[in-house]
């Protein structure tokens, strides 16, 4: 049986995504205090690539990006492409549980090994993948409205620590420096969304895949926009530099007298379930690919060795937590670039040739139907 998710937990979903590790690690920091400018030009660029996205879905409702591979190069060559794609989820995956694992790690546990954080954390996203997509949907409707409180109130207690000079000079450094963190920032996250396009095809009928994409882009944009101004306002340009996480860096410095305190713990809580819906969706993704390419009806059961080795990439993949946030910052906008931009543009010109051959037969068997029709009742 199919999957359906609403047009509303698909919402809710890909905004908890685009949120995910970058409400943690922030993106842009290049940008120093301008880092309001190139969040909202990152949005406006992220805005023409999800047109491609959401008309890659249009123009074949109800199919996965896999089926739509299929449909649009044959059998051979759709598993050919459905690789590139394969490969960046289950890579993306990877890197958000290490992303969070090193969080817990610095943060909270700095003798504990990564494998423990990695591991727990694949043990829940398994469970979630096996239970299907709409039961993730369905917990962040419950959960994302008190996700959007808590970030709201810890705004709004640190609003006594905003220091609105750390604004200022606006472009000391050029326009240079802005673009460079607005591509970075287009790259991770919001162009990483094009892993939902996996997931498509499992939307409800009569909903807009352009709706879902559009209202996710404002709501995540808007809430990593608030995250990054108040980190900026309450740090100032040079402590937010040398941290490795400003907005948890951010949390800790709220008091409320002496009855509230150390509530970036509740805040860290909120960061890691957007952690695990990523990476949920990038597993979902990658099994569903693989079932895929070997034809194998049931993806669930594929959740837990690609998960395991998920979990075993991402302890793998550096070093430790400096290159880390050297990878992230000047090599992953660079390697994104296929995945993001250059295969999605290929296949949605290929979705267009495809479609208006399909459209052009089927006018033709039409209209030999129509003129069939009159000769056989003469």
């Amino acid at each position: 049986m199919k999957e359906v998710i609403s047009e509303k937990q698909a919402i809710i979903i890909m905004s908890t995504y685009i949120i995910g590790s970058s409400a943690i690690l922030g993106a842009g920091l290049q940008a120093k205090q301008d880092i309001w400018i190139a969040q909202i030009i990152a949005m406006v660029m992220a805005s023409i690539i999800i047109a491609v996205y959401g008309r890659i879905s249009s123009i074949f409702p109800g199919k996965n990006i896999y089926e739509i591979m299929d449909l649009v190069f044959g059998k051979i060559m759709g598993k050919i492409f459905l690789l590139p794609f394969m490969f960046y989820s289950f890579t993306l995956g990877a890197l958000v549980i290490r992303d969070f694992a090193e969080f817990v790690k610095i943060v909270s546990l700095p003798t504990t090994p990564l494998c423990i954080f990695a591991f727990s954390a694949i043990v829940f996203i398994i469970w979630a993948v096996r239970e299907s997509i709409e039961v993730l949907g369905r917990f962040l409707s419950i959960f994302f409205p008190i996700y959007i409180l808590m970030i709201s109130t810890v705004t709004f207690l640190s609003s006594s620590l905003f220091e609105f000079d750390n604004l200022k000079p606006v472009l000391y450094d050029g326009l240079k420096p802005v673009l460079e963190a607005s591509y970075s920032i287009f790259t991770f996250p919001f162009a990483e969304v094009v892993v939902f396009l996996s997931i498509m095809g499992n939307l409800s009928k009569n909903s807009s895949v352009y709706k879902v994409y559009y209202c996710s882009l404002l709501i995540g944009g808007t809430v990593l926009l608030v995250i990054a101004v108040r980190s900026l306002l309450v740090l100032g340009v040079p402590i937010k530099l040398l941290q490795y996480f400003p907005s948890y860096t951010s949390n800790r410095v709220i008091r409320v007298g002496t009855f509230l305190q150390r509530i970036e713990a509740s805040i860290a809580i909120v960061f890691m379930i957007s952690g695990f819906t990523k990476t949920t969706i990038c597993l979902h993704a990658a099994t569903n690919g693989l079932a895929h390419l070997f034809n194998i009806k049931n993806y669930h059961r594929l959740a837990a060795p690609v998960g395991i080795l998920m979990a075993l990439y991402s302890l793998y993949m550096y070093g430790d937590a400096a290159r880390m946030f050297e990878w992230t910052a000047n090599i992953y906008p660079y390697y994104a670039i296929p995945h993001q931009i250059i295969y999605p543009v290929i296949i949605w010109i290929a979705a267009e040739i495809k479609s208006r051959i399909l459209d052009k037969n089927n006018a033709a068997s039409t209209n030999d139907a129509e003129n069939a029709a009159p000769e056989s009742n003469n």
